[in-house]
């Protein structure tokens, strides 16, 4: 930036009126400050000191800069909120960062639910779609390296196949969500400070709430993955507890049996149970 130059002067960053200034003079304080000048007549001449910030473009690029801006503003026009049950599951989706290096979505404010694609061919591929299916929104647009930019619902889109390819390991991660979020409606949860920090210490109804808020996006994940994969999955679970339930009657019978006398008896039992018991209390306590 330089003294005479002219600049498109906007007070906020993505919104409002646009003005033609000139650099007058530079600041040489902290914070700094640029003094402008606004060109147009109606202005009169009419000079500030401003923040640098809002000199958002040399005025010459200026209209390519608000096409810019346009396009970004109608892509993301229908992007969630916060609160949106899909983008949850999709956060859940992405937080386990399967497809590092071929697909991510935005979360900020400026870009939330945006979807990103490194390698178009490679995700076509995955999903057994063909390459026109991310173009279905005619605001997604491919820049010159050939990376996709694409609006929300193709977002939701892609985050149901997705959810597909990696059921099995999503329904683990869920049901591993939904076991701690119960154990801390209970028990609170506790995040360990640095240094002098003594920590914080979240109540178990600030658990509970937040537990509570995000069992519709666990919902809607299961869907993704399937009905099929949610009920092997159930099914796995039962079967697991049925075991562990037997394995711990037996570990309560053995311990009788030694308490009894009876060693060799206990001894015969543990070896035809074929799993050690130090295992079935770890899966107890994991459990």
């Amino acid at each position: 930036m330089e003294v005479g130059e002219r600049w498109a002067y906007r007070v906020a960053p993505h919104h409002g009126p646009v003005a033609e200034v000139e650099v007058l003079k530079i600041g040489t304080q902290r914070p700094v400050r640029v003094k402008v000048c606004f060109v147009a007549e109606e202005a009169e001449g009419r000079q500030e000191w401003v923040p640098p910030a809002r000199l958002r473009v040399a005025w010459q690029d200026k209209d390519a800069w608000l096409a810019h801006e346009e396009r970004w503003s109608e892509l993301t026009r229908d992007s969630p909120d916060d609160d949106d049950t899909a983008f949850r599951a999709v956060i859940i989706l992405f937080d386990e960062h399967l497809w590092e290096g071929l697909v991510s979505f935005g979360v900020n404010y400026r870009d939330r639910g945006v979807l990103y694609v490194d390698d178009v061919p490679a995700l076509a591929a995955l999903l057994d779609v063909p390459q026109s299916f991310f173009h279905s929104d005619p605001r997604s647009f491919t820049d010159a390296d050939g990376a996709l930019t694409a609006p929300w619902p193709t977002t939701v889109q892609v985050a149901q196949l997705l959810a597909r390819t990696r059921a099995d390991h999503l329904m683990t991660v869920v049901h591993e969500h939904e076991t701690r979020a119960r154990q801390e409606a209970i028990y609170g949860r506790y995040y360990r400070g640095r240094g002098k920090n003594p920590g914080t210490y979240i109540s178990p109804e600030i658990c509970a709430e937040v537990d509570r808020s995000s069992q519709p996006g666990y919902g809607l994940l299961r869907q993704w993955c399937g009905a099929d994969v949610v009920e092997s999955f159930e099914e796995l679970k039962a079967l697991r507890d049925e075991v562990l339930r037997i394995g711990q009657l037996m570990e309560k019978a053995i311990g009788c049996l030694r308490q009894a006398g009876q060693a060799k008896a206990a001894d015969r039992f543990e070896r035809e149970l074929g799993i050690p018991l130090e295992t079935l209390r770890q899966a107890e306590r994991d459990d």
